[in-house]
């Protein structure tokens, strides 16, 4: 899978630093439609010594955040009007984050060593916000999926 956003690219849009960043590259884009991007899950990240430390599995809220920032992402990508090869514009005036109703069934554990898949697409956008199908899955197997609202959020707002 060729990455047409590496790391270093996409923290220069949603600003997440290990251990929080849970995007390693993003494979596709289409505009206004979908993402799809990787989460390398490593047994270093500092969650397994204490989740389950017998038989390591990736904790679903974490599963859930990182289908979160792939939404984000989508979403920043689509404002900036960005196209696949051009430069990274930085992002100054406004906050991503997930807003209301998160709803994510899980269906099978990812494992250290896993390749998680991340796929979104947009179920409906309406201004700032947008509901977006999301889907994680390893080798073509489901592990979860549901729904989740992200919107754009001056950060001003958020502190006043």
């Amino acid at each position: 899978m060729q990455a047409i956003l590496e790391s270093y690219q996409i923290i220069q849009i949603l600003k997440y630093r290990y251990p929080f960043l849970l995007i390693d590259k993003v494979t596709d884009y289409i505009p206004g439609t979908e993402l799809k991007a990787i989460k390398a899950v490593s047994m270093g990240e500092p969650h397994f010594a204490g989740h389950f430390p017998d038989f390591p599995i990736m904790p679903g809220v974490l599963i859930t955040e990182a289908l979160s920032q792939a939404a984000s992402l989508m979403l920043a990508l689509d404002d900036l009007a960005w196209e696949v090869g051009s430069s990274i514009p930085t992002i100054e005036s406004s906050v991503l984050g997930v807003l209301g109703n998160t709803q994510i069934n899980f269906i099978k554990s990812v494992l250290p060593g896993n390749l998680l898949e991340l796929d979104v697409k947009v179920d409906w956008r309406k201004g700032s916000a947008c509901s977006i199908h999301v889907k994680a899955s390893v080798d073509g197997s489901v592990c979860a999926k549901g729904k989740v609202t992200v919107m754009t959020i001056d950060k001003n707002k958020l502190f006043s």
